[in-house]
């Protein structure tokens, strides 16, 4: 049954924000090479290795998702990839990676802080927030904009063919589900049968692409991409958003999905015993914040369903019992199958060194907040997968910055502000995006490999008819690496191949004092706005009123009311309000633009101007 000559591939992305451009960066590259070696087979070039790779699964949380989404709808035609000889061309319009994630929505006229700061989506319009209510710290329209632009106008072209992409390729998102699932174990009590209920708030949205549309009652949502309506479109639209919606900073969404695309689905069950986790007659509506929060790193449901999909095809070609007996192989010489993982802020960093005995609520209640995160996110049941040193099932690509061949400190320059640094500056997007695919072509040529020697099938297969010197071509110096995805470039006569140009180290970029301190007064109008309509926002119902009269009787005058009195009698509650929320906007809008400030300076990012 083994196939020995294909890899099988599924791509997992981590959350990143607006570091989303070096993941796209990374995807650019990746598809650029994988579609050059393509070529190169077709035109049966010499010195190519016959093998193949078959990405199987696409998967993110958060920026990651957003990637995802873009990448399986980006794939359906052909585009050109943007480098660093192109970048300030017209030719970034073209490319959707780059144009979701360094264009975003920006103008010579209305860069992406003066979008981000005005207040449209809160007294803007009627149609798009009746009720005035604030559900964001930041104006996030401008997300969906770039997803309809994006997703609503690829339609998939015949002549694109894509063969290292499965015809059923699966795409998934993790999101936030503050609704939930419900469940419920029961106890025997002293007062009969009792239970103790629970919501499980992790989610995903599960599409597989199928240009007939079929449902298989597996839980998979079809997508396809014929037609410019498309199908469950709009579904895939709501989940890229929705995967990205990072808590207060961006608003959350509302996504409403078939019931039968939940019950259905086995990743979204903790125990198998219980027939529907959401009524099955009725479509199950749910407010979804960033899938990052739960699980910002889904390579674990990645391997879930890569494994889940070989065991289809061995229950399909011997038994079921083989298939439920089979165990992916790990090991360089045997394995087939593997995750390749995007993360611009991976933790291999911040191992916990030092732990204080602090019992104040300031510092306690700071802890509890990043230990409820950090337990969120563990992932138990591959932890004891995790200290075998010869297990080639995972591999990574994370930033790493060099200038003048020296490793630097800080490589990431979205990273400032926990990842919103980059939609204060253009240029750090392109800085990014422009590592991401540095980042690429030096770990898919040199890390993303085999060695010769331990006699992989796949790679056997692979580069089997190659010369010692063709051999000698691929490998990294000094080394006996052969890679999984050779890295070539087509000679312009379309004859032979080349070594593609080495992706130069790209000026790390700056930002303006003087514009991060215009910003203050943008900033002071767009906390006005929210706090004075941070009330804003019924239940359903309408707005609730307590009903105890006690309650009623000792509120009916405020504090302020009550034990104020004399000379400043006059002085009403309302303009004591109007003075704190005034004095409230410019300390935040102050507070907050120091804090740019000095994260841009502590990375290097800042220039001063003024």
């Amino acid at each position: 049954m083994t196939d020995q000559k294909t890899f099988r591939i599924g791509i997992s992305m981590a959350g990143a924000v607006s570091a989303g451009a070096y993941t796209a960066g990374v995807m650019d590259y990746l598809l650029e090479a994988l579609e050059n070696w393509q070529k190169a087979k077709d035109l049966n070039l010499p010195g190519v290795p016959k093998h193949n790779v078959l990405i199987e699964v696409l998967s993110g949380a958060s920026a990651g998702g957003m990637t995802a989404v873009i990448t399986t709808a980006a794939v359906q035609k052909d585009f050109p990839h943007v480098t660093q000889q192109n970048y300030l061309s017209g030719v970034t319009n073209e490319n959707p990676l780059f144009d979701s994630w360094v264009n975003l929505t920006e103008d010579e006229k209305n860069d992406m802080m003066n979008q981000m700061l005005s207040t449209d989506d809160i007294v803007g319009s009627e149609s798009i927030n009746p009720e005035k209510e604030v559900r964001s710290i930041f104006n996030s329209l401008f997300i969906e904009k770039i997803a309809r632009r994006t997703l609503d106008s690829i339609v998939n072209d015949p002549k694109t063919k894509r063969q290292y992409f499965a015809d059923n390729l699966e795409l998934f998102t993790t999101i936030t589900n503050l609704r939930g699932f419900n469940y419920k174990l029961q106890f025997i009590t002293a007062l009969g049968p009792r239970e103790d209920r629970m919501t499980m708030h992790k989610d995903l949205v599960h599409f597989q692409l199928n240009p007939l549309g079929t449902y298989n009652n597996d839980g998979k949502i079809p997508i396809h991409f014929s037609t410019s309506g498309g199908l469950n479109r709009k579904l895939l639209i709501d989940a890229a958003i929705s995967t990205g919606a990072f808590p207060v900073g961006l608003s959350p969404r509302v996504l409403v999905r078939e019931a039968k695309y939940i019950n259905d689905n086995p990743l979204l069950k903790i125990t198998h015993g219980k027939s529907n986790l959401v009524d099955p007659t009725k479509d199950y509506n749910t407010v979804c914040v960033d899938g990052g929060v739960i699980n910002n790193e889904p390579y674990d449901l990645t391997e879930t369903l890569l494994m889940n999909r070989r065991k289809a095809e061995i229950e399909k070609e011997k038994d079921l019992a083989t298939a439920k007996a089979y165990e992916p192989a790990k090991s360089a010489s045997t394995f087939d199958t593997t995750i390749l993982m995007i993360d611009p802020f991976p933790n291999y960093d911040e191992s916990p060194t030092d732990y204080f005995d602090l019992q104040a609520i300031k510092f306690a209640s700071t802890q509890l907040l990043g230990a409820m995160r950090q337990q969120l996110m563990v992932k138990s049941d591959l932890l004891e997968k995790a200290y075998d040193d010869f297990d080639y099932s995972r591999f990574m690509i994370a930033p790493i910055r060099t200038s003048g061949g020296i490793t630097q400190k800080e490589s990431i320059a979205c990273g400032a502000l926990g990842g919103f640094g980059g939609f204060f500056n253009r240029d750090f997007r392109v800085h990014d995006f422009m590592l991401g695919r540095r980042n690429c072509q030096r770990f898919i040529q040199q890390y993303f490999c085999v060695s010769q020697s331990a006699n992989n099938p796949i790679i056997q297969f692979g580069y089997e008819d190659l010369g010692t010197d063709s051999i000698r071509f691929f490998m990294p110096e000094t080394t006996d690496l052969l890679p999984l995805i050779p890295d070539i470039r087509i000679s312009a006569d379309q004859k032979s191949i080349i070594k593609p140009e080495v992706e130069a180290e790209f000026q790390y970029p700056s930002i303006s004092l003087k514009y991060l301190i215009a910003l203050e007064d943008k900033l002071q109008k767009r906390f006005e706005v929210v706090i004075n309509n941070i009330a804003k926002g019924n239940a359903p119902g309408g707005p609730s009123k307590s009903a105890n009269p006690v309650i009623q009787r000792i509120r009916k005058k405020s504090w302020f009311a009550r034990n104020i009195s004399g000379p400043i009698v006059g002085f009403t509650v309302d303009k004591f309000i109007v003075i704190g929320k005034k004095v409230g906007k410019n300390i935040a809008a102050e507070k907050f633009i120091d804090s740019v400030i000095t994260d841009m300076d502590k990375r290097g990012l800042l220039k001063v101007d003024c």
